[in-house]
């Protein structure tokens, strides 16, 4: 029985070529490639080392879809130094990595494994998924996620999934997270229902992927969800800063009125004409830039327009001045001394 088992591990493609996973996944359905026929043939030094690293990577397979990361973690430590140097060892070290915590090294080393994987064996669409899904995995687990590195991992779902002529339900999963990460929720929809719909229900791992399927879905309204609400935030947070600087906008007007009604009222009292109109000109022009240099310090500009249109009141305060010390400068001298007493006045 292992020498028909050897024939069929020594009959599969070789690893650069499309179709190994599932010529391996194939093989792993007939009765006799247990796990104990596989180790056997591992071992068996009269066989050709291809055919031992095939039955190496069927081994692997099977822990990998049963989600029995430990045996798989263990066999490969206890193979490493004998099939190190093949490409494919590389895709079984990223599974490696990535089966570990979530510390970022850990998926820093992961993903180092599989974009070499990719590289290495880039025509091979369990490869590329893998990288995909890692760099997914990566990024879940970052508040700014790098949209570059998001596109890298599409393109290389995509290409997997047109490699296998789109017969991988979970590849159609890892291409719904990495459009939820981008914020393409419509695609990551249309991804996942794809996922559910392709599922083999025949399947040993059918309720652990339909689960880990619809958690999916769950996540897609959950991340849809949260991103209105950001938006919702960040409208009512500018709009409250909008109201805040028209609050001190209107107190600033109300002060500088009450002011300048304040100081109008002690210039008028027993002075003529001209000398009380250029001191209420002159009054009106420091009020102005007084309170001009409150609202430039307090309110913060909104824009290139916003920061021109600041620069008015500047410039109509400083001609009210010029105006009015031109105009007191008609008068009587004692117009001086009450430009004096107004100032100091409206100072308090």
């Amino acid at each position: 029985m292992i020498g028909a088992l050897a024939e069929r591990l020594g009959g599969l493609p070789a690893a650069t070529d499309p179709g190994f996973g599932a010529a391996a996944r194939e093989l792993l359905a007939a009765p006799d490639a247990t796990d104990e026929a596989l180790g056997a043939a591992i071992e068996d030094g009269d066989l050709p080392e291809q055919t031992r690293f095939n039955a190496f990577y069927c081994l692997q397979a099977r822990a990998w879809r049963r989600k029995d990361h430990r045996l798989h973690r263990a066999n490969t430590d206890r193979y490493q130094a004998r099939f190190g140097e093949h490409p494919m060892f590389f895709f079984l070290q990223a599974e490696y990595y990535a089966t570990l915590d979530g510390d970022p090294a850990n998926l820093d080393a992961a993903l180092t494994y599989a974009l070499e994987a990719a590289r290495r064996l880039r025509g091979v669409p369990g490869v590329l998924h893998l990288a995909a899904e890692i760099i997914v995995d990566r990024h879940e687990r970052e508040p700014e996620p790098d949209q570059p590195m998001l596109l890298e991992a599409e393109r290389y779902v995509r290409q997997a999934i047109a490699l296998s002529d789109g017969r991988y339900a979970r590849y159609h999963a890892t291409h719904a997270r990495i459009a939820t990460s981008r914020g393409a929720f419509a695609t990551a929809r249309a991804s996942i229902a794809r996922a559910i719909e392709d599922e083999d229900s025949a399947g040993a791992e059918y309720p652990l992927r339909i689960g880990d399927y619809q958690l999916i879905r769950a996540r897609i309204q959950y991340a849809q969800e949260a991103e209105r609400l950001a938006a919702r935030q960040a409208e009512a947070t500018r709009e409250l800063r909008q109201v805040r600087g028209q609050v001190l906008e209107i107190m600033g007007l109300l002060a500088a009125v009450i002011a300048f009604i304040t100081t109008s009222a002690n210039i008028a009292a027993g002075q003529p004409a001209r000398p009380a109109a250029g001191l209420l000109t002159l009054a009106g022009g420091v009020t102005l830039l007084v309170f001009w240099g409150f609202h430039v310090l307090l309110v913060p500009a909104a824009g290139d327009g916003s920061a021109r249109r600041r620069l008015v009141p500047a410039v109509v305060g400083a001609i009210l001045v010029a105006a009015g010390c031109l105009w007191t400068g008609w008068g009587p001298t004692g117009a001086g001394v009450a430009v004096h007493q107004s100032l100091g006045q409206a100072a308090f």
